[in-house]
């Protein structure tokens, strides 16, 4: 059962986020919406890419 959640997790997590996504929409609107998709693509980046900026910042 772990292997098949490994090797779907993409499409279950896309699905999750949709469907979250979808209710958002419904309940708050469309503007609203779109600042929450931005804020997410932002928490992302900045959790991605934080730790690179920090070693470099280390290294200094």
């Amino acid at each position: 059962m772990k292997e098949e959640y490994k090797k779907y997790l993409p499409e279950i997590s896309g699905a999750v986020i949709g469907v979250l996504l979808a209710f958002c929409f419904l309940v708050l609107g469309f503007f609203k919406t779109i600042f929450v998709i931005v804020m997410l693509i932002c928490g992302f980046l900045v959790g991605h890419y934080w730790p690179v900026f920090k070693k470099m910042l280390q290294n200094k």
